[in-house]
């Protein structure tokens, strides 16, 4: 007995060590689906000329998000990623003493691409992420205008991959979105200028998921 505990002893230590080496590897490829929320951000200044001096604001309302990423370890620090993310969410209406009220609805799908940094290759890793890339904003309001936009955005987030062994971890995720609307853009307003979108429309999403790496 107290040779196999003798043996047993080193054995665990060694799984323990190989566990606990680098997780991140060069030339790897991480597949990470995710879910988690949106916290959205004010689309439009409302004027209500039948009160003066009166102004409200059109918001994204928050929703849940969910989407994927893969991406590319170039080394054990630097990879690049690519995203897809979705959210059905709506347009809100903020009044001042009252009910917010929904105008409608709005799907927003970002297709991203990301520059990531990874801040060790342990166990626990934390990172950074920038990007660029796209966000199709399809609305749906009635008596809008409400054609469909593809408008370019950028991204910056960062949060932490906790790996089990080095090809599954857990990864926790969290970016701010920034869409350029235009100073010109038809998503929400109708001919008579009823409402002035802004020029960026910034979301922020909080998301988690599973990575596999291979």
């Amino acid at each position: 007995m107290k040779s196999r505990i003798a043996l047993l002893v080193p054995a665990s230590i060694l799984v323990f060590a190989a566990a606990a080496s680098a997780q991140l590897r060069s030339g790897t490829v991480e597949l990470n689906p995710f879910g988690g929320w949106l916290f959205g951000g004010e689309i439009a200044h409302v004027n209500d000329f039948n009160e003066f001096d009166r102004h409200t604001h059109v918001d994204v309302s928050d929703d849940a998000a969910y989407g994927g990423r893969i991406g590319y370890n170039f080394t054990s620090m630097f990879q690049l990623e690519a995203e897809y993310s979705h959210t059905d969410t709506n347009f809100v209406l903020r009044l001042d003493n009252a009910a917010d009220q929904t105008l409608g609805d709005l799907k927003v799908d970002y297709f991203m691409s990301y520059a990531t940094f990874n801040f060790g290759h342990r166990r626990v890793v934390p990172f950074f992420t920038i990007g660029a890339g796209a966000a199709n904003l399809v609305p749906n309001v009635a008596g809008t205008l409400s054609d469909s936009e593809v408008r370019f955005t950028t991204a910056a987030g960062g949060g932490v991959k906790v790996f089990l062994c080095p090809w599954f971890a857990f990864r926790f995720d969290g970016r701010l979105y920034e869409t350029y609307l235009g100073d010109h853009s038809h998503v929400l307003c109708d001919n008579n200028g009823f409402c002035n979108t802004r020029t960026w429309l910034p979301n922020v999403t909080t998301t988690g998921g599973f990575l596999f790496a291979f």
